[in-house]
């Protein structure tokens, strides 16, 4: 870690520690509009920790925000929260991504050119990556499927759907048959780095979907 991100992480944490004790109580706060106040230099806290962590390196950003979350419970709830998640959540897996496939290119895409990642091979075979972070209540449902055979549809790349959470039954079963079909699509749950085989073997498994070389 560079002197710059070490910086980057002890504000993060310093300012979620000053967090935790505003959400905890502060006897100068704890009448009258002191309550509101409070409420305030909470939200302002809370918006500063986030915003801190989108400028960290991928894996400090998301401790950050899973002590945030903890001293927080509002935070949760919160959109700016939730957006920093998602692009936090994209961040460890283009790190991830690369780190298991060094001898190929992880390129992000434009919002306009449909997944949001490609992997290339040295010989141009590639698949295009979908990602979709979701909250802890929500699971994968078959319209995330949809788009993706939709997408898979025109495009003779194998395309792979990464999220944290669960398919739905209908999501699964849809998911089955168009691979019975010979559709190039594959899922993978990726929550952290225990589930790097399984993101492993998704994207090799459709690289070498037509029989192509190791």
């Amino acid at each position: 870690m560079t002197n710059n991100q070490a910086g980057s992480v002890a504000l993060i944490l310093g300012g979620i520690v000053f967090l935790l004790m505003l959400v905890s109580g502060n006897p100068l706060l704890s009448f009258g509009h002191g309550d509101t106040q409070m409420k305030f230099a909470t939200k302002r806290r809370r918006e500063r920790a986030i915003e801190e962590a989108r400028e960290a390196s991928p894996q400090e950003a998301r401790r950050a925000l899973d002590v945030l979350r903890t001293v927080d419970p509002g935070a949760g709830s919160d959109v700016n929260f939730m957006r920093t998640s998602a692009l936090v959540y994209e961040r460890l897996i283009v790190a991830e991504l690369t780190r298991l496939f060094p001898e190929y290119g992880v390129l992000e895409q434009g919002v306009d050119l449909g997944a949001d990642l490609r992997v290339v091979t040295p010989d141009q075979r590639s698949v295009s990556i979908e990602m979709k972070y979701l909250t802890q209540k929500s699971f994968v449902s078959a319209q995330y499927v949809r788009q993706l055979l939709g997408m898979a549809s025109i495009s003779v790349e194998g395309h792979l759907l990464v999220s944290n959470r669960a398919l739905t039954r209908p999501a699964a079963e849809l998911l089955s048959d168009a691979r019975r079909r010979g559709i190039k699509v594959e899922f993978s749950r990726w929550r952290d780095e225990q589930d790097n085989g399984d993101l492993y073997e998704a994207v090799s498994a459709l690289l070498h979907a037509d029989g192509g070389a190791s």
